[in-house]
């Protein structure tokens, strides 16, 4: 299928630089320099969004450094330019942000934005305009053998119709980023560190999570330790291209999909093209669960080169709970089905020698349970089908994937039936054992 964006998604493309002029600016006031970077500027912000919410340039201003110490939320925007050429500080005490997190129930979004002709622009000068949220502190704090600490919040949850962001740049990240919601978004140059200096893993450091319909993201730079990009139930005609993700990236991710089986699942028209994966545990991904329904269906993989990469292709339908329900007792009857998925123009290194990444705190490690015990890290692609029918017309196209260790590249395939796939393109026998479910680990969960 061709992909195309609407003529409003490429008008917005452009942004709203042309009619900022027209808007009332609202100067953003901060306290930082005057309390020694002591007081709290939420409620500077949270007044400034209530009184500009129309019709406005709310301006963090160069120079400037904020403390935002309490969530900030403002949903009824209209026709505004936020302009980030400061940098805005969240707290650096672990325990007041847990306090906050766990109060709200355990899962909070420290900013949450909506509006009709929202931008949210920083600066392309990488010494400001950061979001910087001291995530080291949290990633050395984690237990030992277990997953991230509790209560972490996400960092910007970003609702527009007819959005625009350009120059989001997020310093050492608590949780996931940049969370996507709505109609016509165009998203560009996006930074994420999540490098962490320590053997503490960045867990849950999604970079963008992708939930809304005619999306563009272009030109991003994400190191981070979960997925890259991470495409939700809801997200229908998407575009991510020219991207650079790395460190432990999880990767170009669809899913999870299908976590509650009586509801229905449905992902459409997403492209991935022109990426470059360095370091990462998958380069190309789906997930979905053992039980759930729905649709996933033309998603397309393109132009992807991949440099020590563990798992380049990995496809699996069949997720569970292994803190709770464990894996299924009978054979699995529905899937979340997938159709019309191509992996085209692959090229790079298969991580052979140190495959994995510091998200193992467990024997075996949490992205082996269920795959064959004698992996050699040799697999170009594993493809795990919950039934013989729940996957249909999948293509692999110059796929160029080779080892490190100099020996041929291998694939796995389960219940990809050469009757719904005779354009597969691979030489890949299918498993005759058992399906091999695989298991979710609390940390690695859905924007």
């Amino acid at each position: 299928m061709r992909y195309t964006l609407s003529l409003g998604l490429l008008a917005l493309a452009a942004g709203f630089q042309g009619v900022a002029s027209e808007l009332t600016k609202c100067i953003v006031p901060s306290q930082y320099k005057c309390s020694n970077g002591k007081a709290s500027d939420s409620p500077a912000i949270s007044d400034t969004f209530a009184r500009c919410s129309k019709d406005s340039e709310i301006i963090f201003s160069a120079g400037v450094e904020y403390n935002v110490f309490s969530p900030i939320k403002q949903s009824n925007f209209s026709n505004v330019v936020i302009r980030q050429l400061g940098n805005l500080n969240l707290p650096q005490n672990i325990t007041y942000v847990q306090g906050i997190v766990a109060a709200a129930g355990g899962s909070l979004t420290w900013f949450d934005v909506k509006g009709t002709d929202l931008s949210w622009i920083g600066t392309s000068n990488v010494t400001t305009g950061w979001f910087k949220s001291y995530g080291q502190a949290w990633y050395d704090a984690n237990p030992s053998n277990a997953s991230g600490l509790p209560n972490r919040p996400h960092l910007l949850r970003f609702t527009a119709q007819n959005g625009y962001a350009r120059y989001w740049k997020s310093s050492k990240p608590i949780g996931a980023n940049f969370a996507l919601a709505g109609n016509n978004i165009t998203v560009r140059d996006t930074i994420v560190d999540a490098y962490s200096n320590s053997s503490g893993f960045p867990f849950n450091t999604d970079g963008i999570g992708i939930g809304g319909t005619e999306i563009l993201i272009e030109d991003s730079v994400i190191y981070n330790g979960d997925d890259a990009f991470a495409v939700g139930s809801g997200a229908h005609n998407a575009i991510i291209r020219r991207a650079t993700i790395g460190y432990s990236t999880h990767g170009m991710s669809i899913g999870s999909l299908g976590s509650n089986p009586a509801s229905f699942a449905n992902v459409s028209n997403i492209l991935f093209d022109d990426v470059t994966v360095i370091d990462g545990l998958y380069a190309a991904r789906f997930k979905s669960w053992s039980g759930g329904q729905g649709l996933a269906q033309n998603i397309t993989w393109n132009n992807i080169r991949v440099f020590n990469v563990s798992y380049p292709i990995f496809v699996t339908q069949v997720y569970y709970n292994q803190a709770t329900t464990g894996p299924p007792t009978g054979p699995v009857t529905q899937a979340v089905n997938m159709q019309d998925f191509t992996w085209s123009n692959f090229k790079g290194t298969i991580n052979s020698y140190q495959s994995g990444d510091l998200s193992c705190v467990s024997d075996p490690c949490w992205y082996d349970i269920g795959l064959p015990t004698n992996l050699n890290h040799t697999e170009a692609l594993i493809i795990q089908c919950a039934t013989g029918t729940s996957c249909k017309n999948f293509k692999v196209q110059n796929a160029q994937l080779y080892t490190q260790s100099g020996e041929p590249s291998t694939d796995i395939c389960v219940n990809v039936g050469g009757a719904l796939n005779p354009d597969f393109g691979l030489t890949c026998a299918n498993s005759t054992s058992a399906i091999p479910y695989v298991p979710t680990i609390a940390w690695d969960s859905d924007y």
